[in-house]
């Protein structure tokens, strides 16, 4: 698939940028020569490549969409690179609300359990494998994460008595599908 963009017949002369004038040809040269630059402290920053992809890409954006208001065209490179850091921050932000209220999980046991009344943990987790996937849910958030009713019909976007019901039924089968293994 081809993609063709219009562009006016001047802006093919003189090597393709007659048509754009001198601001933008110096925003497309400082891309051009800082690019890698940028992505490197964007991926230190993020430690993730796509995502410092992502912020260069939207600093450059930025900067092109505002052009016409940098009033001394020689600091662009500095704008840019606090476009870079700030959109870092905010996607480090992001993140670190995200995990604060992820579901914690519970650990691993520090010591396996020899009470004699446990059941494995490959057999369980078998077992709710063969969970239709909304019980599932409602029963690994409510007894395995600890979570009460509420905050599950919040996570699972239904409500407490659909949460009720989906452990109830969850229970019910994994008690009978450890029968089964047991």
């Amino acid at each position: 698939m081809t993609v063709s963009i219009a562009l006016p017949a001047t802006a093919w002369t003189d090597g393709g940028l007659a048509a754009m004038d001198d601001l933008t040809a110096r925003l497309t040269e400082l891309y051009q020569e800082n690019y890698r630059q940028l992505l490197r402290i964007a991926v230190l920053l993020v430690d993730d490549r796509a995502s410092a992809e992502d912020i260069v890409q939207d600093a450059f954006v930025r900067v092109f969409d505002s052009r016409s208001r940098l009033r001394d065209p020689d600091k662009a490179l500095a704008f840019l690179r606090q476009a870079v850091l700030n959109r870092a921050r905010s996607i480090l932000r992001r993140r670190m609300v995200a995990k604060k209220y992820q579901p914690r999980l519970a650990t691993s046991d520090s010591q396996p359990d020899d009470t004699g009344r446990g059941v494995d943990r490959a057999v369980l987790a078998a077992a709710l494998a063969r969970l239709p996937r909304r019980q599932r849910e409602a029963v690994v958030l409510r007894y395995y994460a600890d979570l009460s009713e509420a905050r599950t019909a919040e996570l699972m976007g239904c409500s407490q008595g659909a949460v009720k019901s989906y452990c109830s039924r969850g229970v019910a089968r994994l008690s009978d599908l450890l029968r089964e293994r047991v």
